[in-house]
């Protein structure tokens, strides 16, 4: 009897065991499919805003109409920032992704800069127009390598699974060949860029290579996805699936959530070092808006306080398409230390974060030996052309050109109706920058 007994219940065993079984290879689908549907929807739209881009930035080259130019310069600048976006989605090699996503970013700074311009009334000089058809050239360049790519992805050569799987011998050879190649031609562009400041004084020297300070023990995707559900918000999150992974300046594990509340979907970044959430981005569109923009900065500032951030102060703001943008700069005693910038996005629909960029503070924040200046805020005052109006003073760390940081006094003032910034070195007296705030009816711009 007990034979029988022993032989039923490893039949049952065997029954729960290929039940199990089939669940997880049901579920390994389910995932294999979703991820797959992400990375086409986001590629298929890349290629889409590249298209538009190219078609934009020509239209605004020969447009005669105010009106019109500021309308297709404004459409390229926010199709440049999607397209930004939808690259940071692919499960692609970071080796030559960052430098073609820094060329889609100097890209829609631009164009918002000759947005904003002509909104001013002022015509395109020859200069830009050279710019523009240099931009244009390049778009083509990326358009043709992503049409190439859409090919080889439609006709099998090359599928999503594979790029995701380093592992594969043959997609090393894909990706140096279909991928790598195709992205890096994009950055043979010398355009010399304006001094662009789209993320408020010098978000820029991101772009500036540095010595990563992001210290702390290794951890697996599991610990990663903890991090990134209790980042967004245990009680917000549904569910979580590993996403791409990155092979940047900083090696991140990608976590993909779905919210109970239906906002979103969102994807964080978090550092395979340290465990620091080095981006949060949602995926989905905004509807609506309801919250005033002070309000949505108290918002950014209460999170980034909340989430061990602390000493942060706002030192820009835009909003557009339903959403507040502010840069938050470290203060470090009596110094503001612009390197040290963390973004935040604030729905302002629903009054959620939805938005964090780290990179910038990650790489550059540290414990300074911030000194007494040589000058005095009275000698430094001097030093600044007596034509304008001072309204606010301070201390200030600036990166150098060179990569180096600069202890400078920053003054703040009015000129013939225009608003500027200019930065007195607190050591030589040097003026080391100066720059020109534009209030627009989105926000604050710095040029």
């Amino acid at each position: 009897m007990s034979r029988w007994i022993v032989t039923g219940l490893l039949t049952v065993a065997l029954i729960v065991t290929g039940v199990w079984g089939y669940n997880q290879y049901l579920e390994n689908q389910d995932h294999t499919i979703r991820s797959d549907n992400l990375y086409k929807k986001s590629f298929y739209e890349l290629v889409g805003r590249v298209d538009n881009i190219e078609s934009g930035l020509s239209k605004a080259m020969i447009s005669g109409d105010q009106g019109q130019s500021i309308a297709m310069l404004s459409d390229v600048w926010r199709q440049a920032d999607s397209a930004s976006t939808n690259l940071g989605q692919l499960p692609l090699s970071h080796i030559s992704l960052n430098k073609t996503s820094k060329f889609l970013s100097q890209l829609s700074d631009y164009c918002r800069y000759l947005t904003i311009k002509a909104g001013e009334g002022k015509p395109l000089t020859l200069e830009e127009i050279n710019n523009l058809r240099e931009l244009k050239n390049s778009s083509i360049r990326l358009n043709n390598e992503l049409k190439a790519l859409e090919s080889s992805v439609n006709n099998g050569e090359v599928t999503w699974k594979e790029l995701r799987d380093m592992s594969n011998e043959s997609l090393k050879e894909a990706s140096q060949d279909l991928i790598s190649k195709q992205f890096t031609k994009i950055e043979e562009t010398s355009i010399e860029y304006p001094t662009l400041i789209y993320d408020g004084p010098f978000s820029e020297t991101l772009l500036k290579p540095k010595k990563l300070r992001v210290s702390g023990k290794g951890i697996d995707y599991k610990a990663a996805e903890k991090i990134a559900i209790d980042f967004l918000g245990r009680d917000r999150v549904k569910s979580a699936e590993k996403g791409p992974e990155t092979q940047g300046d900083i090696e991140t594990w990608g976590v993909n959530l779905e919210t109970k509340d239906g906002e979103g979907p969102f994807f964080v970044a978090v550092s395979k070092v340290g465990g620091k959430v080095v981006s949060l981005i949602c995926e989905g569109a905004v509807q609506g808006a309801s919250m005033d923009f002070k309000e949505a900065e108290k918002v950014a500032r209460k999170f980034l306080e909340d989430k061990g951030y602390k000493n942060m102060i706002p030192t820009y703001g835009q909003h557009h398409d339903g959403m507040a943008v502010f840069n938050f700069a470290y203060e470090d005693g009596d110094y503001i230390v612009y390197p040290d910038l963390i973004k935040v996005k604030v729905s302002l629909a629903t009054g959620n974060p939805i938005g964090f960029e780290a990179l910038n503070y990650l790489v550059a924040h540290r414990e300074r030996d911030l000194k007494e200046p040589k000058l005095s805020l009275e000698e430094a005052r001097k030093l600044v052309n007596k034509n304008l109006e001072i309204t606010s003073e301070r201390l200030a760390v600036i990166p150098g050109k060179s990569g180096n940081e600069i202890e400078c006094y920053e003054f703040k003032g009015n000129f013939d109706n225009d608003s500027f910034i200019i930065y007195i070195n607190a050591n030589t007296g040097k003026e080391e920058d100066i720059l020109r705030i534009l209030d627009t009816d989105n926000g604050t711009m710095v040029i």
